[in-house]
C-alpha cells in the first residue's frame, strides 16, 4: 500500500467515523429539543454550502455541507451565541417565540444541550455490549505462562502451561480474573484448581502480601501468586505503511524465530526490533502450516525511555494476538459494556489530572490527524477493531463536550447553573466574552494537537528532506 493509498483509506475510515459520532451527538440534541417542543430548522452534517438535503414535514431542513468535520443542529429563534431569540432583526410573535429554545426553562434547556454529549456515553454502551455478545469480549486465557522462582506459586506447585480453572470454589476464565481474586487475598490461604495434561489437580497457596503507592499518594495491601501470562509470539495486526507491512507480515503468522533464535512470546519479537533499529531481521514464520523466510528491517523511531529519556529504537508495527472471545448473554454484555465505560472515563480523567498536575506529557494528546490515522488502521484490522474504536472515540466525544468551557455543551450547562443560582441569566455581553474565550481555547487547544500529529508523524522531517 502506497502513501497516497494509506492516506486515501485513513481518511474515508476517519470520515466514516466522524459522520456517525456527529450524528449520534446531534440526534440527542434533536430528539430532546423536539421532546421540548422546540422548532428546530437545520440538521446539518458538516458546514458550509449544502451537498445535498431534504426538508421533512415539521419544517427541519436535513443536509449533507461541503466541510465533514462536525455538524450542528440550528433551532429556531438562534440569531446569536447568546441566544437572542430574534428574526431578522423582529421581535418573535407569542406563537413564534413558544418554538424557541431560549424561552425555555433552565432545565428544559440543560436537558437539549446535555442530551449531546449524554447520547454519545450511552451509544459507545451500545456499540460495545453489541460487540460482546455478537463477536466476543477479548480476554487474556488464565494459562500460566511462567512462576517466578521461590514464589507461593512455586512453593504451591504450579507450573508453567497450567490453566487455572477455579479458586476457592470460584470459576475462573480468565487471568485478569485470577489477579483480582489474588490481590483481594493477601496471606490469605487459598484453593486453587489447575488443568495439567488434560487432568484437574488441586492445590493450596497463600499469596505473598505487597504494598504499593498510587499516584493519590494510597498505600493499598494486595496479594501476590508470583505468575504471569506471556502473549503467544504471534501477529494479531499490522500497521498500515510500517516496516512489517513492506515486509510482508500478515495477522495470524506466527513468528517462530528470529536471526536463528527462538522465540516464545511476543515480547521475544518487540525486543528484538527494539534493540536493532535500521537493522535487517531474517524472520522464521509459520503462516497456516507452512514456514517461511521473511527479512524485515525495523524502522527507527524516537521514544521516550520509563526515565523520561529519548532514545531511538526500532518498531515494526505489530501488535500482539490478543487472547481469546468470550461471547456473553445481553445482560451480561451490557454490564461488561457498562463497566468498560467507566474504566475508560476514570482512566481519561486521569490521564487529564496527571496533565494539569505535570506528571505526565502533554505530547501523547492528538487531533483530527492522529485520530484519521488511527481509524485507517483500527479499520484495516477488521469490524470489531474499527467498532471498538469508535465506541472509544464517541466516549471521550461525551467528556471533552462536557467541559466547562464556553463553545461545548459544558459551557453552556455552565452558564445554565449560574443562571439557575442567579435567577436570571447572565448579561448578553458577558455571555459573549464568555464565548469569545471559550473560542480561543479551543482553537488553541486545536493548534496544539495538530502540531503535536505533525510531529509526532514527522511530517516537517519530511519537508526538511525534501527541501535540503
Amino acid at each position: 500500500m502506497d502513501v497516497l493509498t494509506g492516506f486515501g483509506y485513513s481518511l474515508f475510515a476517519f470520515l466514516v467515523l466522524l459522520t456517525v459520532l456527529v450524528f449520534v451527538h446531534e440526534m440527542g440534541h434533536y430528539l430532546v429539543a423536539r421532546r421540548n417542543g422546540v422548532r428546530v430548522e437545520v440538521f446539518s452534517i458538516g458546514f458550509g454550502p449544502e451537498i445535498h438535503g431534504w426538508t421533512d414535514s415539521k419544517g427541519t431542513r436535513w443536509k449533507f455541507s461541503w466541510i465533514p468535520l462536525g455538524g450542528y443542529v440550528k433551532m429556531f429563534g438562534d440569531a446569536d451565541v447568546a441566544s437572542a431569540g430574534q428574526i431578522d432583526g423582529r421581535a418573535l410573535t407569542p406563537e413564534e417565540e413558544a418554538v424557541t429554545f431560549h424561552s425555555k426553562t433552565v432545565a428544559q434547556r440543560a436537558a437539549i444541550v446535555f442530551a449531546g454529549p449524554a447520547i454519545n456515553y450511552v451509544f459507545a454502551v451500545i456499540v460495545w455490549a453489541v460487540l460482546f455478545a455478537v463477536v466476543g469480549e477479548t480476554f487474556t486465557p488464565a494459562r500460566v505462562s511462567a512462576v517466578v522462582p521461590d514464589s507461593a506459586a512455586a512453593q504451591a506447585g504450579l507450573e508453567p502451561g497450567d490453566v487455572i480453572v477455579e479458586i476457592d470454589g470460584r470459576d475462573v476464565a480468565r487471568f485478569e480474573d485470577v489477579q483480582q481474586i489474588v490481590r483481594m487475598n493477601p496471606e490469605v490461604p487459598v484453593e486453587i484448581v489447575v488443568r495439567r495434561d488434560g487432568r484437574e489437580i488441586a492445590l493450596s497457596a497463600t499469596p505473598r502480601s505487597s504494598e504499593f503507592t498510587d499516584s493519590y499518594g494510597n498505600t493499598h495491601r494486595v496479594g501476590l501468586l508470583g505468575v504471569t501470562h506471556h502473549l503467544a509470539p504471534q501477529v494479531g495486526a499490522v500497521a498500515p505503511e510500517s516496516a512489517a507491512e513492506r515486509a510482508g507480515l500478515q495477522p495470524g503468522d506466527v513468528v517462530l524465530s528470529i536471526d536463528g533464535r527462538p522465540t516464545s512470546r511476543f515480547e521475544d519479537i518487540s525486543q528484538a526490533a527494539r534493540e536493532r533499529p535500521g537493522d535487517r531481521l531474517s524472520l522464521e514464520i509459520d503462516r497456516d502450516g507452512v514456514r517461511l523466510m521473511i527479512e524485515a528491517t525495523p524502522e527507527p523511531t524516537r521514544m521516550e525511555g520509563e526515565e523520561g529519556q529519548w532514545e531511538t529504537v526500532g518498531v515494526l508495527g505489530i501488535g500482539p494476538q490478543r487472547g481469546e472471545r468470550m461471547r456473553h448473554g445481553p445482560l451480561s454484555a451490557t454490564a461488561r459494556a457498562v463497566s468498560e465505560t467507566v474504566a475508560v472515563t476514570r482512566a481519561t480523567f486521569k490521564a487529564v489530572g496527571q496533565m494539569f498536575a505535570g506528571t505526565r506529557t502533554t505530547e501523547e494528546l492528538g487531533g483530527p490527524i492522529k485520530i484519521a490515522q488511527m481509524s485507517g488502521q483500527m479499520a484495516q484490522g477488521g469490524i470489531y477493531s474499527f467498532f471498538w474504536f469508535m465506541a472509544f472515540i464517541s466516549l471521550n466525544l461525551c467528556i471533552i463536550n462536557l467541559f466547562p468551557i464556553p463553545m461545548l455543551d459544558g459551557g453552556h450547562l455552565l452558564y445554565y447553573a449560574i443562571e439557575w443560582i442567579r435567577g436570571r441569566p447572565l448579561g448578553q455581553r458577558a455571555q459573549e466574552y464568555g464565548f469569545r474565550i471559550g473560542l480561543a481555547l479551543v482553537l488553541s487547544l486545536m493548534v496544539f494537537v495538530t502540531w503535536n500529529d505533525l510531529v509526532n508523524l514527522r511530517v516537517f522531517e519530511l519537508v526538511k528532506g525534501l527541501i535540503s
